[in-house]
């Protein structure tokens, strides 16, 4: 499926904090007048060192949140849902990834048949998945946003101007403290940040797994970020542009099904495509490409509809 491209799309989104947010750094550096836990940092070479959400940090919550939402159902041409846990190496996991790593010589086709839906969208230790998750930075590079959000506004200084909060560990059994006091940096509630998420060859219907994901994000049932617990980590996450290529001077966009060869929608078991809404495109170099902003909504509701007409 990756020796051609057959159709790509970039999901400019935009994740904004409704309560504090805290990824944590790996270690603590060697500054000691540091917190005890300090949140994630990057240095972006043009403007400067700034907090950040990694894009491993997303693509695992939207997994898994995919994964929790989809686990335990099957399709009508048997295709799971979702697969055991790929981390757990218990006696008989059944992971898409450990089972084909056991059949190295399988055709490529054979192994994304029968890979399940996550699987097919993230990724395993047997494939490429379709979607790449960036990283966001609290700044944003479209000319069309406000001046708060441009490189250097109000929204990265206010992301960077982190709060402290102090905790303890409480003693289950005797209730007193066990741990601490400790404090840990956290990014206040109401900022923005600003990335892309990549697809590849997709389907409508994986278009539709991420946006279910995402309004888990939105009605606050998943959480980014850890101390979940303590009240961190409710988000909002808005899917602001899609700009959408494929092969061809095609009239309407469509998914990988509606390009690829009827022998290679076989071969890769390929599901039915739902139709996008219609939109206009213009030629892109030996593509076409569709680009829509007040349409994006439209486009994330068909495919919902796709992925709730699988199961």
């Amino acid at each position: 499926m990756f020796r051609r491209s057959y159709n790509r799309a970039v999901l400019r989104v935009r994740i904004t904090t409704a309560t504090p947010l805290r990824i944590g750094a790996g270690d603590l550096g060697l500054d000691p007048s540091a917190a005890d836990l300090t949140c994630v940092r990057t240095r972006h070479a043009a403007h400067g060192t700034t907090v950040y959400i990694p894009g491993s940090s997303l693509k695992g919550v939207v997994r898994a949140t995919a994964e929790a939402s989809i686990r335990g159902q099957r399709l009508a041409g048997g295709e799971a849902g979702a697969c055991d846990d790929p981390l757990d190496d218990k006696d008989g996991q059944q992971s898409c990834g450990a089972r084909h790593q056991k059949q190295p010589d399988a055709p490529t086709y054979d192994i994304y048949r029968n890979h399940c839906l996550v699987c097919r969208l993230f990724g395993s230790l047997a494939i490429k998945g379709r979607a790449s998750l960036r990283d966001l930075f609290p700044w944003s590079t479209d000319p069309r946003a406000d001046t708060a959000f441009a490189p250097g506004g109000d929204n990265q200084i206010s992301a960077n101007r982190l709060e402290l909060r102090h905790g303890v560990a409480i003693d289950r059994i005797l209730g007193s403290v066990k741990h601490g006091p400790f404090d840990q940096e956290i990014v206040p509630a109401g900022v923005a940040f600003f990335g892309d998420v990549a697809l590849e060859n997709y389907q409508i219907w994986q278009l539709g797994l991420l946006a279910a994901a995402f309004d888990q994000l939105n009605d606050g049932i998943a959480q980014l970020g850890s101390s979940k617990s303590r009240g961190l980590g409710v988000v909002a996450a808005t899917v602001e542009e899609i700009i959408h290529e494929q092969i061809g001077r095609a009239a309407q966009p469509c998914g990988v099904a509606a390009l690829a060869t009827p022998e290679e929608r076989e071969a890769y078991g390929l599901l039915a495509e739902t139709a996008l809404p219609a939109s206009d495109g213009v030629p892109h170099g030996l593509a076409t490409r569709f680009v829509v902003r007040d349409q994006a909504t439209a486009w994330l509701a068909a495919g919902r509809k796709a992925l709730g007409a699988l199961l």
